[in-house]
């Protein structure tokens, strides 16, 4: 007959796990955030340099950033993988988690050219996001030619649907929206809740824009700000279909 297990030195393992735990944590995550921004941005460079890059409206942005002195980008959670690398010559400011997995994004953001505003999912997940939100109304209102890109349906989902807050940047400093999609034909779909598209090299690719759009002057009513809002969503949703007839 076995004996059960003895509750002591169960708990005395419990204990050791939860204090080595940070020991071997920090270590590997500093290695991953010196290590894995270079690696992203040779495969990235990579998969460019193999694949050929169709302009479907992408070109124009230069223009319509001048043209307004700054925009709100709105792209899916889904293409977030190829964001720091395609939209690189913007020199966009964007928007990542406080969590470790922000602090790596971050880090590749920044090797390409992005402002990086840190906020996101916490215990007071609400309090920061209004305080990082207020933040960026302030950077574009001082700040000549800011372009916000913001995966409007990030960072947990629901997917493909379209939350406030690049919204509410767009509204309270005046400035248009424009809506992105850099899509290619042959991805490998990670398993996570937005099945992240990874593009692989040798491929086809192709950038896309709609807009400007700008938000009606009624917009600070709430039923027009909705129904705003939901014609973005259903614009984005169609951009998305049109990209995946290759």
């Amino acid at each position: 007959m076995e004996c059960p297990d003895d509750p002591p030195r169960r708990s005395l393992y419990r204990r050791a796990r939860h204090r080595l735990r940070p020991l071997l944590t920090r270590p590997l995550l500093a290695f991953a955030i010196a290590i894995l921004p270079r690696l992203y941005l040779a495969y990235m460079w990579l998969v460019w340099r193999t694949s050929t890059v169709e302009d479907h409206g992408y070109a124009k942005l230069i223009g319509i950033r001048n043209a307004h002195d700054g925009f709100v980008g709105m792209l899916w959670h889904e293409e977030v993988f190829s964001v720091a690398w395609a939209y690189r010559d913007m020199r966009p400011h964007t928007l990542a988690s406080v969590g470790d997995s922000g602090e790596l994004i971050t880090r590749m953001l920044q090797l390409c050219g992005f402002v990086v505003f840190r906020g996101g999912s916490s215990n007071r997940a609400s309090r920061r996001r209004e305080a990082v939100l207020a933040d960026m109304v302030d950077h574009m209102k001082t700040t000549p030619l800011v372009v916000y890109g913001i995966t409007v349906d990030g960072s947990k989902g629901p997917l493909h649907e379209v939350k406030r807050g690049a919204l509410v940047i767009a509204r309270e400093c005046g400035r248009p929206i424009v809506l992105v999609r850099t899509w290619a034909k042959w991805n490998l779909r990670l398993p996570t809740w937005d099945r992240m598209a990874v593009p692989l090299p040798f491929n086809r690719i192709r950038q896309y824009m709609r807009g400007p759009f700008r938000l009606p002057a009624d917009a600070d009513d709430p039923i027009v700000f909705e129904a705003f809002r939901r014609r973005m969503e259903d614009e984005l949703c169609e951009m998305a279909e049109q990209s995946l007839r290759f």
